[in-house]
């Protein structure tokens, strides 16, 4: 088996890890078993939003100095989503240096085992989880959530684009516009043209304190936002470029 990898990047507060939690859930939907990435080294997020537990014997850094995933991943309750990311208790003052190598091999590793990774990015250029997840993805899916910090990133990242040649493979994401920015003006302003739409879901928070996916609930707002998430795991699917 030789997974697709789908790197999520974007601005801190865009909503990047939310996304990649929830294209997961929605391809499990599929029918597709996923392998879900975290690159944070410092705290296990991704499991909180996954509703489910890394035990200090398990997780991203056990899988680091093995070369392989196998039995480090948590499965998230009864999906076909299984979570790669630092334990629960995980004390940073343990943290230790993260070779290319050690993420190739992972990655290599990880990639036989599932139909799809998922790799939620990292802001931090030098993280070597995100950027070598970034280059070595068939897709990069950029999440911006409409704000003036936002266009400042996204000014900020244009070489990187260039750089790394990402820009073939990328697809830009709008999410959750909650009317607290001017959307014309922000349009106007960072010069994108947006492939997919995800709507803004006021409960969006409450979900990711209780472990719950956005994609598994059915109230008005839910549905928006649903319906875009659909989209993007269609096109994730069939390969689409945009």
């Amino acid at each position: 088996m030789n997974a697709k990898v789908i790197a999520v990047w974007g601005a801190n507060g865009s909503g990047k890890t939310t996304t990649a939690v929830n294209l997961a859930f929605s391809l499990s939907q599929r029918n597709f078993t996923v392998g879900l990435i975290s690159s944070n080294i410092y705290y296990g997020e991704m499991q909180m939003l996954c509703g489910c537990n890394v035990p200090d014997d398990r997780g991203i850094y056990h899988a680091l100095m093995g070369g392989e995933t196998k039995n480090m991943l948590v499965q998230a309750g009864k999906t076909s989503v299984f979570v790669l990311s630092v334990p629960d208790k995980f004390d940073a003052m343990q943290l230790t240096t993260v070779s290319a190598k050690s993420v190739k091999d992972m990655l290599d590793d990880a990639n036989m085992r599932f139909d799809y990774l998922v790799i939620d990015g990292n802001t931090d250029l030098n993280n070597p989880i995100s950027s070598i997840g970034m280059t070595e993805a068939d897709k990069l899916l950029v999440v911006h959530r409409p704000s003036v910090k936002d266009c400042l990133w996204h000014d900020s990242m244009r070489n990187v684009f260039d750089l790394l040649n990402l820009s073939y493979k990328t697809a830009h994401i709008l999410n959750a516009h909650d009317k607290s920015c001017d959307l014309s003006a922000y349009k106007s302003s960072i010069g994108l043209t947006f492939d997919f739409e995800l709507g803004y879901v006021e409960n969006a928070n409450i979900y990711a304190n209780t472990g719950q996916a956005i994609v598994f609930h059915d109230l008005k707002q839910e549905r928006e936002y649903i319906s875009g998430m659909k989209a993007l795991t269609s096109s994730v699917i069939l390969g689409g470029g945009q």
